[in-house]
């Protein structure tokens, strides 16, 4: 009987132990998951902080750097407090890159192996953010340094969603057609340039120089006509992810009609309202983002969809 036993609990034992790194792996992925939809939510609130911070005039309300006005904890008025607490968020952004980036190095034996270099990215984008938000300040918002820090932040934003996005289990949608991965990348990098042209606008303020006869109407055109090519990138995306992303392709539809929406609201309005242009800004880079996320699925579909079956 004792040996009987024994031979029973022998594989008992090796499911144990196979067990182990199974566990290891999961609870590994669960905390880098926890990580990265944090940064996201974060970067997304510091983008629209960002905004809110130009449109309000609160640039310049601490006029040193890192500290502000000598201090870390100032006087804090609107103004101070609204530049004041976009440092605050960017210092969590960059500390919390930092621990991703050490932990996906740490445990890069249990993590795909394409994650540890994703990481680094974030972590050498974010240490460029942050330069480029010590050289606004000490520049005295020159515009093209402005620009570059809105471009940089919605990168670091597509790296994290990338990486979320290829990280997470998906078996729910048939296999996309080969060439959606790819239409749904030059969307994004349209997309991509919008925003930048929208930037190269605000930090500029193109738009008021414009109507008082500047040369800079130039500049505010060339963002006007960029709605044209970024809605066709965008609906060329949503056609061809319609059947097997159903789901992908509405929130792109939906993203777009309401970013039409608000672009033409804050052009009526002239930019007088502030949350009109914050809003602007922030259903631009969820847009960006969804593509992001499009493309990531779909060319990562070979390897993580399955095909439905069909009676």
């Amino acid at each position: 009987m004792a040996q009987f036993r024994f031979k029973l609990s022998l594989p008992q034992r090796m499911v144990i132990q196979d067990s182990a790194p199974q566990t290891q792996l999961t609870r590994t992925r669960v905390w880098v998951q926890r990580l990265l939809y944090t940064l996201i939510g974060l970067t997304f609130g510091l983008m629209a902080v960002g905004s809110l911070t130009r449109v309000m005039g609160a640039g310049l309300s601490c006029p040193d750097w890192p500290l502000c006005y000598g201090e870390v904890l100032p006087h804090l008025d609107p103004f101070i407090f609204l530049e004041w607490f976009h440092r605050q968020v960017a210092q969590a952004v960059g500390l919390l890159t930092v621990v991703l980036c050490v932990l996906t190095w740490r445990r890069r034996r249990v993590l795909p192996g394409w994650l540890p270099g994703l990481a680094t990215a974030a972590l050498v984008l974010v240490l460029v953010q942050g330069a480029l938000g010590a050289f606004t300040v000490t520049e005295y918002l020159r515009f093209d340094i402005v620009t570059a820090h809105l471009g940089t932040a919605m990168l670091y934003f597509g790296v994290l969603l990338a990486g979320t996005a290829l990280l997470t289990p998906n078996r729910v949608f048939a296999r996309p057609p080969a060439a959606l991965g790819w239409i749904a990348a030059a969307a994004a990098l349209v997309c991509y340039g919008q925003i930048i042209l929208g930037g190269l606008v605000a930090s500029q303020w193109a738009f008021h120089q414009c109507l008082a006869g500047s040369a800079l109407c130039e500049v505010m055109n060339n963002h006007l006509w960029g709605v044209l090519p970024a809605t066709v990138a965008t609906l060329v995306a949503a056609w061809f992810s319609w059947k097997p992303l159903k789901p992908m392709a509405l929130v792109l539809l939906g993203l777009l009609a309401l970013q039409i929406g608000l672009g033409v609201g804050t052009f009526l309005l002239q930019l007088s309202v502030p949350a009109l242009t914050v809003a602007h800004l922030a259903v631009g880079a969820a847009l960006f983002g969804s593509l992001v996320v499009l493309a990531a699925l779909a060319l990562a579909a070979p390897h993580r969809f399955i095909d439905r079956l069909h009676p």
